[in-house]
């Protein structure tokens, strides 16, 4: 699997009463002016071309520092990085390429409050942009607003795609219809890339409020390139970001691209957050044989913290082109029946546990996959319809 690897104060905390923890409310914030040297560029901010709109000047914009992202289990000082989604403690803990995944802005999310007609963006990348065959440019390396209508409904809005890695400015939306008082919106982070350093701008004299942290316990979603936004079209698309909009609850996108392979470790830092359900989906990263060694220790870890919190664990879902090549329907077959025996065997002590079988979760007709692994936007939203009826049920 092609990625870039990227290169880069500890206490147990609790999800709850997060915003309290951040000292964040929910009154207006001191606007940050900003000339367009502060701001990384030249002249005037490019405009997006998906974006009809009219060119905002930097110097007619206020810029507002975003601070910590939501779709995360440790804030800072915790987290070393503003996006970072493990707590510096995890480097020592967990294996190298699982820390370098963690860096990646994945899952991550600010939510604001305007009646701004125009939204520009600012955020930094490494030097180079990540690339491969199962991502689209803007999904590994943009951002993606949606905003919430007069029906309370979050939908597509905008997007921003940098054509270079550094940093990033971008009107990604003016013209905007008026809302009726402040219209809130939510700015997805790049999938596949580190992000540092992200502000929004609008227009001088526009009312700007960064938004709370959401303390609904969340959905703790632990899973492989499937979960970490691979096929996704958009950041936006991936699926931690769609099952929040669906069941209106935080999820914690904690998808590590070929490397979730259930270490007795990770389950430790799972069990550090105060989580409604553990989503459990690594079946497509890992052998037969660590299925049927790790799973048990993986649930008993989190047992030891978590004793009564649900836990979901997920079948993996059959590749494509499984039907066509020797071996495979069987080798699928064979980590989920470990995976139903390590089930059979914590469920007789443990009514807390779920298990998701794998019911064609990219549909039957072989059209649901970029590759035949990974999901694109109809087979996600496919997997998204078996997994919000499990998740509804449980919680």
């Amino acid at each position: 699997m092609s990625e870039q690897q990227p290169s880069m104060p500890v206490r147990r905390r609790h999800l709850l009463g997060a915003g309290a923890a951040l000292g964040i409310g929910a009154a207006m914030i001191t606007p940050t002016r900003a000339s367009a040297e502060d701001i990384g560029v030249d002249e005037v901010p490019a405009l997006d071309q998906e974006d009809g709109g009219v060119q905002v000047a930097a110097a007619d914009l206020t810029w507002y520092p975003m601070g910590e992202p939501e779709g995360r289990g440790w804030q800072t000082p915790t987290a070393t990085r503003l996006t970072d989604r493990l707590p510096a403690h995890a480097e020592s803990m967990v294996p190298a390429t699982v820390w370098q995944r963690s860096r990646m802005s994945s899952g991550l999310y600010h939510r604001f409050r305007t009646d701004a007609d125009a939204i520009a963006v600012g955020w930094t990348l490494p030097s180079s942009l990540v690339a491969a065959d199962y991502l689209t440019r803007g999904s590994a390396n943009g951002v993606d607003l949606y905003a919430r209508d007069p029906e309370g409904v979050l939908r597509w809005a905008s997007w921003g795609v940098p054509t270079a890695g550094g940093r990033t400015t971008k009107t990604i939306s003016s013209g905007m219809v008026p809302a009726d008082g402040l219209r809130e919106y939510r700015l997805h982070l790049p999938l596949y890339n580190t992000t540092d350093d992200v502000q929004v701008g609008v227009p001088q004299g526009a009312r700007f409020e960064i938004m709370p942290p959401d303390p609904t316990p969340p959905i703790v979603y632990y899973g492989t390139s499937i979960i970490h936004g691979a096929g996704a079209s958009r950041p936006g698309m991936a699926i931690p970001h769609r099952l929040n909009r669906l069941l209106d609850r935080p999820v914690i996108g904690l998808g590590f691209s070929g490397v979730a392979k259930m270490e007795a470790e990770v389950a430790a830092l799972l069990a550090e957050i105060d989580a409604a359900v553990y989503v459990v989906d690594c079946l497509p990263n890992m052998t037969p044989e660590q299925v049927a060694e790790r799973t048990v220790p993986f649930v008993r870890r989190l047992r030891q913290d978590r004793p009564t919190t649900p836990i979901l664990l997920v079948e993996e879902r059959t590749r494509a082109n499984s039907w066509i090549r020797a071996g495979w329907m069987d080798d699928h077959e064979a980590r989920r029946k470990a995976l139903r025996q390590a089930h059979r065997l914590l469920r007789a002590s443990d009514p807390n546990l779920h298990l998701l079988p794998h019911r064609d979760m990219f549909g039957t007709d072989g059209e649901g996959t970029i590759d035949g692994s990974h999901a694109t936007d109809l087979g996600s939203s496919r997997m998204l319809t078996v997994l919000q009826q499990a998740l509804r049920t449980i919680l």
